[in-house]
């Protein structure tokens, strides 16, 4: 299965095909609590923009912006885990009932993949993806390349 992710590219610091879930680890997410790896994915590429664009800051488009291709094997996914939304599940922030199912997840361990719901747009889905996981060796980048976000987007 072909998922994708808007990624920054920063030499020294940081790789746009870098799959380890460390940054998200270092802020935590919706779905992870702060220490806890997690690589955020989405089905579409224009969701990934999407969610790139909400949690931009300012009007000027982000620099150094990468479209990264990742492929997750299709048996891997089809163990996959879409769990039971709590009420509370779409607040702008980041409600601790979601964090505490994505805790519980990514320490289990059981599937590469957990799939959820974008808050930006709930007719899509992001797939988030546990970089413990004993099969997350075979999840690869297939292909990255530079993207500049739409201007139109930050008016």
């Amino acid at each position: 299965m072909k998922l994708f992710r808007l990624a920054k590219d920063k030499p020294g610091k940081y790789r746009a095909d870098d799959l380890s879930g460390t940054g998200a680890a270092v802020a935590g997410g919706r779905w992870n609590p702060v220490g806890m790896p997690a690589l955020y994915t989405s089905l579409n590429a224009s969701t990934a923009v999407l969610e790139v664009r909400v949690h931009a800051s300012g009007f000027v488009p982000a620099a150094n912006l990468f479209l990264v291709e990742v492929d997750v094997p299709d048996e891997l996914i089809d163990v996959g885990y879409e769990p039971t939304l709590p009420p509370d599940w779409n607040e702008l922030s980041m409600p601790a009932s979601t964090v505490e199912i994505g805790r519980q997840w990514l320490l289990e361990a059981k599937a590469v993949a957990m799939r959820v719901p974008s808050v930006v747009c709930p007719a899509d889905w992001n797939v988030i993806l546990n970089p413990l996981h004993r099969d997350f060796h075979r999840v690869t980048v297939t292909r990255q390349e530079p993207f500049a976000l739409d201007s139109r987007l930050f008016r």
